[in-house]
């Protein structure tokens, strides 16, 4: 009997409440439009901690969909991190004689390790999902040696004994096909069959919208020498004091953190905002659905990474959401978005540690007309390049590939 069920296990929170969901939906289609019956296990953070996985039983977009509590306290996370029994009682339950594989999210080494055991005795495919290599710094010293041990037992010990692995960026992709691992590359994707566009609301103003929306910082993990920031906000800001200078049609809506929280990490910055008060607004956190909105009612959304492996092994979901949205990007190289960017199409290129550059390039950008920017919107909307229908040849050929060394074993 061909076997016809994958299921989809990790972190994500759906049905769009983290952009590992978004993520994750996508890649489901892509297997879905392949013929198999997709299932998705994820968290959800609204559970009480002794709910069942059994109670838990929805549907999202078509997929069947469970769920088991967002641990809380060191009990459940300890359990959360070594066991796999809520997803091996659902395969008992309900598919116990369909399971072709199972695809688990940047999912904790020990439990991924009891799925893998659990996949062989059900003759089924494991097969990982990896999208980020976790950096260990900034907690205390049991969290980052506890984070350190799982992440290095994850994308050294245990991927590389799946059936294959799903990547994210070219980094991941070397790094395990150097060593003999089957791979396919998947950049966080969309639907955009599903996509609605709103039409700008400033196209016939000379101000011009930039957005950042995102966690720059996990503000109870900074190091000491702020070393472990993920995203540049700070060089951002200082370039923006600088540009406005010389120019000032531009706002910067900033969507994720508080200016409280902002300056509770650079508190030197305080009379730079101060200065920039009229032109950069907090907004702190809001729903997934209102930063889309705000996407699209922008001009262009903005971000800066540090090139260091936990970013270049990662793909900047920000990136591929706001081009599919009709928003060009402005940021600087990173090596996992360099296959997609198009040069003053959909992307404009900053240089990371030059700020003299860095000014001088956005001073061109900010002198663009309100038809030249309506027209590189145009060219993101139009131009499908994170569509995942795109992808679903690479994913029969990787799992092709899978089907032949299993095969010759």
């Amino acid at each position: 009997m061909l076997k016809k069920t994958i299921i989809y296990t990790g972190g994500f929170e759906l049905p769009d409440k983290n952009a590992a969901a978004q993520r994750v939906l996508s890649n489901a289609k892509i297997f879905r439009d392949l013929g198999f019956n997709v299932v998705l296990v994820g968290i959800d953070k609204s559970l009480p901690s002794h709910t069942h996985i059994k109670e838990t039983r929805s549907l999202v977009q078509g997929f069947e969909t469970w769920a088991v509590p967002y641990p809380s306290g060191k009990k459940s996370w300890f359990k959360y991190i070594t066991t796999s029994k809520p997803l091996e009682y659902i395969v008992a339950k309900f598919y116990n004689n369909d399971l072709y594989g199972v695809i688990c999210y940047n999912y904790p080494a020990i439990a991924q390790l009891r799925i893998r055991s659990f996949c062989q005795q059900k003759d089924a495919l494991f097969i990982p999902d990896a999208t980020e290599w976790y950096e260990s710094s900034g907690g205390g010293v049991i969290f980052n040696i506890i984070k350190w041990l799982d992440t290095s037992l994850r994308m050294r010990y245990v991927h590389p004994k799946a059936d294959g692995i799903i990547t994210t960026s070219q980094y991941l992709t070397d790094f395990y096909r150097k060593r003999k691992c089957i791979t396919v590359e998947l950049p966080t994707l969309y639907d955009v069959s599903n996509l609605t566009y709103t039409a700008m609301e400033n196209d016939r103003t000379d101000t011009i919208k930039l957005m950042y929306a995102g966690s720059a910082f996990n503000l109870d993990r900074i190091d000491k020498n702020r070393s472990n920031i993920k995203d540049r906000l700070d060089k951002i800001i200082l370039m923006l004091h600088k540009v406005h200078q010389k120019r000032s049609n531009f706002v910067l809506d900033i969507f994720g953190l508080t200016r409280e929280n902002y300056l509770s990490v650079f508190p030197e910055h305080t009379d730079i905002l101060d200065e920039l008060s009229n032109v950069i607004t907090f907004h702190g956190r809001q729903p997934h659905t209102e930063i889309i909105k705000q996407i699209q009612k922008s001009d262009f959304t903005i971000f800066l990474r540090n090139i260091e492996r936990v970013i270049e092994a990662g793909f900047p979901s920000k990136f591929s959401e706001s081009i599919s949205y009709g928003t060009p990007v402005i940021c600087n190289m990173i090596s996992n978005i360099q296959p997609y960017v198009k040069e003053g199409e959909n992307c404009f290129i900053l240089e990371l540690d030059d700020l003299q550059a860095q000014v001088e390039k956005l001073l061109q950008i900010l002198t663009l007309t309100a038809d030249e920017r309506k027209q590189l919107k145009s060219y993101c909307a139009n131009h499908h390049v994170f569509d995942y229908k795109k992808y679903t040849d690479s994913v029969k050929q990787f799992l092709q590939k899978i089907g032949t060394q299993n095969e010759d074993k």
